[in-house]
């Protein structure tokens, strides 16, 4: 089963309890209260969704791990280009910032 199957079983099991407890489609003679309690739960469980997906996005991204090898092979790949470049004939502008690319640091593990 997909990542994404599972995803819409569970919400579509989800809608339908929800479905059965707020319209009581079963007549089970729940009490108003939980009618009350019931009616606006998607969009708490949306809220949390929001939440949970934003704590995830900022965990991943404060622990990125940095690529100094990586960079350090795109600069010379980007150097070895501009060379074979002017070697068959291309006139370049020179770069207005002749730096080496900045490289994110990050604490390692």
């Amino acid at each position: 089963m997909t990542k994404l199957l599972e995803w819409l079983l569970g919400a579509s099991l989800i809608g339908m309890a929800w479905g059965l407890v707020t319209f009581d489609l079963l007549d089970l003679q729940l009490p108003p209260q939980y009618r009350e309690l019931a009616w606006p739960m998607p969009v708490y469980l949306l809220v949390v969704f929001g939440c949970y997906s934003l704590a995830t996005v900022g965990y991943r991204v404060a622990t990125f791990n940095d690529c100094e090898d990586a960079a350090k092979e795109l600069q010379a790949q980007i150097k070895e280009a501009k060379e074979d470049l002017k070697k068959k004939g291309l006139k370049m502008p020179p770069s207005p910032v002749n730096r080496p690319l900045p490289v994110c640091r990050t604490r390692r593990k």
